[in-house]
């Protein structure tokens, strides 16, 4: 039980509150019992000034049986239980409250004669609850008064009764407010929760329900259905890479076939058997490029794939590969020119670069008619060197450039496999670009043209 989120949470939520609860009993207590405390003492002295002042009218031991008549009538009216004593300063008793007794009130008190005020509580008075004793010097007598603790004690004691029965109802009232809080937040995760367990490879397309507030829960869910999206176009991706991987092999695999059944099933001259493994070889050639791509794209996207950093001087290899692009280009009668070059040095792996610029310009063969031209540049600007391969093809539909970096993705793809394009030439030149932080675009005019530009880091001196 206590495994679930929302029974920790009602838990604590209790706890807390209990904890809360008890620290202000406990405050309340303290202020409470320090202000009835306060408050008697603050009585004791009213009444003490209260008998100054009868006694200021004359001396003690000149004071007549009105002045005491007073104070005892005024002790016995008092709204607490009082007890009065007023002694001369040679030690005779002036007068007493009747409700003393024959007891004394100063013989409970230690002071001295210099003592003008003393403060005590005794618990030993005539077997009585404890008392509060104040000791005066004034008007040339010692007034001695005295009041009970036992109100004061009574109120903290039903102040303590109530405390004890308001907190086991604060708590539970916590626990069933904290279990519903918790109910109601946890809801809907629990809905979440199962929806999210019906959601599988087949079913990517649910979503998780929407939350409309912006707190931590719709941000989870907002987050998980982000995942979900992603999930669904990936696994779209390798549905849709399986798929045209299975059919670029199947089809040189059924000329293959076509081909070795048609060896074996007539007899033919050594001249057409040549011609026919001449042909068989072409397409093992193709399926191996093919499946050397496929691997080096696969060891990329599980990060295998080794990038060697060395510096690397970018306008001496344009200059290489652009000798090699003449001999593919001139196959079509294809022109090739490098229009400008400067002197740029980067860190990056010279072999992988190389495979991109040549991918470039097979693919510009390819999508080129005869006699165009292929244009190479490279240039620098703000700490960046940029590589452009420009031709005078069929050009790219706007609505397609997007695309075109796809693994398989072939814009005219009966066309593409006439002129022998696997579609993954330009997959494995974003997957260069990327590893070397790079960043590639196209600007393409349907039957003028396109050109692509790779931007690369500048390797700092």
């Amino acid at each position: 039980m206590f495994r679930s989120i929302r029974a920790r949470l009602t838990l604590w939520y209790t706890l807390i509150v209990a904890v809360i609860f008890v620290f202000i009993a406990v405050a309340t207590y303290r202020y409470v019992s320090a202000t009835l405390y306060e408050n008697l003492d603050l009585s004791l002295v009213n009444e003490a000034k209260w008998i100054a002042s009868r006694l200021d009218r004359q001396k003690p031991e000149e004071a007549n049986a009105v002045v005491i008549n007073e104070i005892k009538e005024h002790s016995a009216y008092y709204p607490m239980k009082e007890y009065v004593e007023v002694w001369t300063p040679d030690g005779r008793l002036f007068c007493r409250s009747s409700n003393i007794g024959t007891d004394s009130l100063v013989k409970y008190v230690s002071f001295t004669p210099d003592s003008e005020v003393v403060w005590t509580t005794v618990s030993t008075f005539a077997m009585l609850p404890p008392l509060r004793m104040l000791v005066q010097k004034s008007a040339g007598a010692r007034i001695v008064v005295g009041v009970p603790v036992e109100s004061v004690e009574q109120t903290l004691e039903q102040l303590v009764r109530v405390m004890a029965w308001m907190g086991p109802l604060v708590v539970l009232l916590a626990f069933v407010g904290g279990l519903f809080l918790a109910k109601k937040s946890l809801s809907k995760v629990n809905q979440v929760t199962e929806i999210a367990r019906k959601i599988s490879a087949d079913r990517l397309s649910a979503r998780l329900p929407s939350h409309d507030v912006d707190d931590e829960l719709g941000r989870l869910i907002g987050t998980f259905n982000g995942m979900i999206v992603r999930l669904d176009s990936s696994f779209e991706q390798m549905r849709q890479f399986s798929a045209d991987a299975s059919h670029e092999l199947r089809t040189p695999l059924t000329v293959l076939r076509t081909q070795l059944e048609t060896a074996l099933s007539s007899r033919m001259p050594p001249s057409e058997i040549k011609k026919i493994v001449a042909r068989c070889l072409d397409e093992a050639i193709r399926m191996g490029s093919i499946l050397e791509n496929l691997l080096l794209l696969g060891r990329g996207d599980a990060g295998q794939a080794s990038i060697k950093r060395e510096r690397v001087r970018m306008d001496d290899l344009l200059e290489d590969t652009y000798e090699e692009s003449v001999i593919l280009a001139s196959q079509k009668s294809i022109g090739v020119k490098i229009e400008n070059t400067t002197n740029v040095m980067i860190w990056g792996d010279k072999q992988r670069l190389r495979q991109m610029i040549l991918n470039l310009v097979d693919n510009a063969i390819k999508y080129s008619p005869e006699n165009t031209a292929i244009t190479l540049s490279l240039s620098q600007e703000n700490g960046e060197a940029s590589v452009v391969v420009r031709d005078q093809g069929i050009g790219i539909p706007k609505s397609e450039t997007a695309r075109i970096f796809d693994r398989f993705y072939r814009v005219d793809r009966a066309r593409s496999r006439t002129l022998g394009g696997s579609g993954l030439g330009l997959a494995i030149v974003k997957w260069i670009v990327d590893a070397h932080a790079g960043k590639i675009s196209v600007k393409s005019t349907i039957d003028r043209g396109s050109e692509f530009t790779v931007v690369l880091p500048v390797a700092k001196q």
